[in-house]
């Protein structure tokens, strides 16, 4: 099942499977993913991998996905650095019923990718392709993040703009120190 990025920017909640693949360069928008899907899932245990040592050992995992905590409600499981070499593995998970999320996170999967065709193909999984943001998407996360403040104008917005570079990751630390800086006061071009 393919979702569209911006689908899941808006709430994550809207995906319904549990085997879940994140694919692409744009780093920021993994990240901000991650941080959603801990802030959505308080209770849960989370459970970081990176696909190597799975690979290496995919017992730990299974003994991991099986082991029932009395204290954690579920567990949401990381894997990092996903490629096609675990599409064994992800072959082996949905045979077995599971109750909880598994994300996998990988860089750029070409079209033919055999764990990239898996996870689109497949009912019982999700895959969501994080593409580059543009200007417009980066327009819109600042406008969004500093709609309550005064003074947020065209001139503000263009200036936050350049200076990101159209990454993610550096807006939000531009945005976090905006935040900080003009809390109770009105921004200023100048002092911006």
């Amino acid at each position: 099942m393919i979702y569209k990025h911006y689908f899941i920017e808006q709430n994550i909640t809207n995906i319904n499977e549990n085997l879940i693949l994140f694919h692409g360069e744009n780093l920021g928008f993994i990240k901000e993913i991650k941080e959603k899907i801990s802030s959505k899932h308080k209770n849960a245990e989370v459970i970081k991998f990176f696909q190597e040592d799975l690979i290496k050992n995919p017992n730990i995992f299974f003994r991991e996905l099986n082991n029932i905590s009395l204290f954690e409600k579920n567990k949401i499981f990381y894997i990092d650095q996903v490629n096609d070499k675990i599409t064994e593995l992800i072959n082996e998970i949905k045979e077995i019923e599971i109750s909880n999320k598994i994300f996998l996170f990988a860089d750029v999967l070409e079209k033919k990718s055999k764990v990239r065709n898996l996870f689109e193909k497949s009912k019982m999984c999700a895959s969501i392709a994080c593409y580059p943001d543009n200007e417009i998407s980066i327009k819109n996360i600042i406008n969004n993040k500093l709609k309550t403040f005064d003074g947020l104008d065209e001139n503000v917005v263009t200036l936050i703009l350049k200076n990101s570079n159209l990454d993610r990751i550096k807006l939000n630390n531009e945005l976090s120190k905006i935040v900080t800086y003009f809390y109770n006061k009105k921004i200023n071009i100048e002092e911006l």
